[in-house]
């Protein structure tokens, strides 16, 4: 259910409120480019510099300038609810029960990874045949940066961009628009059936309690012929634990992550993304690709080496989001015990990362996409086939989709 709004006047402050201080900041938006010159020219060794910045500099992007004043416009449904409660945690920003914080260093991270994701997939959004599409929704916006990117695309279509919080910058393009609203929310969504052309899930996994039910309202609500994207990691236990062993610092984290997230009835790991899901959902034409993104600077490729850079700090920065929460609150563990496993961990991870011997380390992109039927047959996206790892899985339900 999406929740009420307030206007906003054009100049971006709320109707009938004389402060945002209680609320988040807004990080501007940011270009679809990894900035080369802001991490290609570190040294090795001094990637630990570049973490102490990104800390101490969170609302400070690693990339080029936002974009201009007239290419955007204060959307009056681009606004905050005032029901929405943040609390602070631990030092850290959080919205309802949700694991992961949403304050200036994590939305900064975010933007990162946006970044390193649309590198991956060779300067892509979507990785689905979209064809003039007229609405496309995005689950989880986070940030706001793929929404708003699909907008400048796609001028012709409605973006919306939903999720619990209001971090998204206010200044989007004309066409994009963000809801406040909680996708499993008691009822289902509010959304008309046959809907949008395509909608977009990134980065959820151990957000949801009910992937089944997920993937029936997204079957829903789509257009005959319309598509389904899921993006989202592997369990990392094959991509990490062969470089650090069952009795390590980082398989400790993995475990307790893993038992975290079963305590709250939001599992990780990769079970929503297996096609059988998909197909007694009722989709088609389902294909699941994997790209392993290096994590450091093993690569020997000059854009994956600077894909590895990137996406070592935003990990590296990120490590005490994905446990701070849920092992205090879930394990009951003391703060410091965290912190001292997570400092363990980025330290491992850093060492392991920078060791000419680490080729192959990274973690495991998978990326899911599905049709709802309308009787006709396409053509499906198998990813490209360079070098980095692409394998897909065909039609589940029989259909030949070449």
């Amino acid at each position: 259910m999406v929740t009420s709004w307030m206007a906003r006047s054009m100049n971006g402050a709320p109707a009938g409120s004389s402060s945002e201080d209680s609320l988040p900041t807004k990080i501007a938006a940011v270009p679809l480019v990894l900035d080369e010159n802001s991490i290609d020219d570190i040294e090795d060794e001094d990637i630990e510099e570049e973490l102490v910045r990104h800390r101490v500099n969170a609302a400070r992007t690693l990339f080029h300038q936002a974009r201009g004043d007239n290419d955007t416009v204060n959307s009056t449904r681009s606004l905050y609810d005032t029901d929405v409660v943040y609390q602070m945690i631990h030092g850290r920003r959080y919205c309802g029960d949700y694991y992961m914080p949403n304050d200036d260093e994590e939305q900064t991270r975010l933007q990162m990874l946006h970044l390193v994701y649309y590198s991956l997939l060779s300067k892509r959004l979507t990785t689905v045949p979209l064809s003039s599409p007229s609405k496309i929704l995005d689950i989880g916006t986070g940030t706001g940066d793929w929404a708003m990117a699909m907008g400048d695309e796609y001028p012709k279509a409605e973006v919306i961009g939903t999720d619990i919080a209001k971090i998204q910058s206010s200044a989007v393009p004309l066409n994009v628009f963000f809801e406040i609203d909680d996708a499993e929310e008691e009822g289902g969504w509010t959304w008309p059936d046959n809907e949008f052309d395509l909608v977009h899930f990134r980065h959820m996994a151990g957000a949801f309690s009910n992937w089944s039910n997920m993937y029936q309202e997204t079957f829903r609500s789509l257009k005959p012929g319309g598509w389904i994207e899921i993006l989202d990691f592997d369990d990392h236990n094959k991509s990490l634990l062969r470089f650090f062993g069952d009795d390590s610092d980082v398989a400790l984290l993995l475990r307790t992550i893993n038992e975290c997230a079963q305590r709250s009835g939001k599992p990780r790991g990769s079970a929503h993304l297996q096609p059988d899901v998909l197909a007694r959902a009722g989709f088609v034409d389902i294909t699941v690709t994997e790209k392993l993104i290096p994590l450091g600077t093993w690569p020997e490729i000059k854009e994956e080496k600077n894909l590895g850079k990137h996406f070592l700090v935003a990990q590296l920065c990120g490590i005490e989001s994905f446990c701070l929460r849920p092992l205090t609150e879930q394990l009951g563990w003391d703060v410091e015990k965290v912190r001292k496993l997570c400092d363990s961990v980025t330290q491992s991870v850093r060492t392991a990362s920078l060791d000419p011997d680490s080729k192959g380390l990274g973690f495991t992109m998978i990326i899911v996409t599905a049709r709802k039927p309308d009787g006709l047959v396409v053509d499906v996206d198998e990813g490209d086939q360079g070098s980095v790892m692409t394998a897909t899985l065909a039609n589940m339900n029989g259909n030949s989709t070449s």
